[in-house]
């Protein structure tokens, strides 16, 4: 599984007025996670509801994300990961994963010129789903057009859960599946501690499940489906129970992710990476083995030829590959990623609660590590696990 940016909804480029701004505008939690948020058309310029039309159907959270990667392009700040736009939608109540930002900009901005690198963007990209977009757009105090998308496919929606709870809260978890499914589960990551599924149902479209909080601070909520290309997660939220949530966007590094600033081959380096993460946990290193080494790379390739992050891109589950390669394991675990850089995928799995429960599974004794280049710089990855 794989687990890679607000102000009003749309922007007219002469309404953000930066010049008087010295940092970022706090971070205001919705009061609750849902999708979609419909966006209201009237808001649009022309110019927007062009590139709007290129993108895909307008969420009103996901134009406010788009707002603040137009603020931080404005105040000269670092573009967002894709981590930290996931944590931007957080904030706004948008559920959805695996976003992808887009930015461009320049003085005096030809529109047909930006409508076709948009659709250059647009097409580089294909999910199951839904495609869902905002678009935000805004003038620089050096009077610099800044124009910026967020896209992403929705193979779910939620309905309403709180931000906000109480410790010990009982809270419903309802979502319809927008593709089709042979089974789904809720996962919830607290302050601390593993990862743990709460009992979920699935029927037809429809999943449920109810958990609450059993201490302060945040928790994570994650519901994973078993779809075409194998499990992985469609929709996260985020829960504070007794505890205020942040105003300022935090630190979402990983542990052990120094460990791959090496002159090591990528797949090394992810390596190092998740070994440093376990001892930091307490748990035992796992041990690399030959043959895991090479299902993970072929497997990243697959992902890579395909364009898609999946479990079964043709060549089939976990499972099933170390069976016709002839290796014995009582238990498989497989996390996949498509980041920009090694260090960004490790962050994207570790923020994961699904894949985070592999990363941390002490059972597991053996893994292998494969991580391709794409022509375009960014990086697909693949760690198999087994015991």
């Amino acid at each position: 599984m794989r687990s890679t940016v607000v102000l009003a909804l749309f922007f007219a480029p002469q309404v953000i007025a930066t010049a008087r701004v010295a940092a970022p505008t706090p971070l205001a939690w919705v009061s609750a996670t849902k999708s979609p948020q419909a966006a209201l058309a009237e808001t649009l310029t022309d110019r927007q509801a062009d590139l709007l039309a290129r993108c895909g159907t307008a969420d009103a959270a996901l134009v406010r994300v788009a707002a603040r990667v137009v603020e931080r392009k404005a105040l000269g700040l670092p573009f967002l990961d894709t981590e930290s736009v996931a944590f931007a939608q957080r904030v706004e109540g948008e559920p959805h994963v695996w976003p992808r930002a887009w930015a461009v900009s320049g003085r005096a901005l030809d529109h047909e010129a930006t409508l076709r690198k948009l659709e250059t963007w647009r097409v580089s990209f294909r999910d199951l789903g839904e495609r869902r977009c905002g678009i935000a757009s805004g003038i620089a105090p050096d009077g610099t057009e800044i124009v910026a998308a967020i896209a992403l496919d929705a193979l779910a929606d939620l309905e309403p859960l709180p931000t906000s709870a109480r410790t010990g809260q009982w809270l419903d978890v309802n979502a319809r599946l927008l593709v089709p499914a042979a089974s789904a589960r809720v996962v919830v990551l607290g302050p601390g501690g593993e990862p743990r599924r709460v009992p979920t149902t699935l029927e037809g479209s429809r999943v449920r499940a109810r958990f609450a909080p059993d201490r302060p601070g945040a928790f994570t909520v994650q519901i994973v489906a078993d779809v075409a290309t194998g499990p992985r997660p469609v929709l996260e939220a985020r829960v504070f129970a007794d505890a205020p949530p942040p105003t300022e966007l935090p630190s979402l590094a990983a542990p052990g992710e120094d460990a791959g600033n090496t002159g090591a081959d990528p797949a090394t380096q992810l390596a190092a990476m998740v070994a440093a993460l376990r001892e930091t946990e307490g748990l035992g290193r796992v041990g690399r083995e030959p043959g895991l080494d090479a299902l993970a790379a072929a497997h990243a390739r697959h992902m890579l030829d395909a364009r898609a992050v999946g479990h079964d891109v043709g060549d089939g589950e976990p499972v099933r590959r170390l069976q016709t390669a002839g290796i014995p394991a009582r238990e498989a675990g497989e996390n996949v990623a498509h980041a920009a850089t090694l260090k960004l995928a490790h962050r994207a799995l570790w923020q994961s609660p699904s894949h985070r429960a592999n990363l941390l599974r002490a059972e597991y004794t053996r893994a292998g590590f494969g991580a391709v280049t794409d022509p375009d710089g960014s990086v697909w990855v693949t760690e198999l696990f087994a015991r």
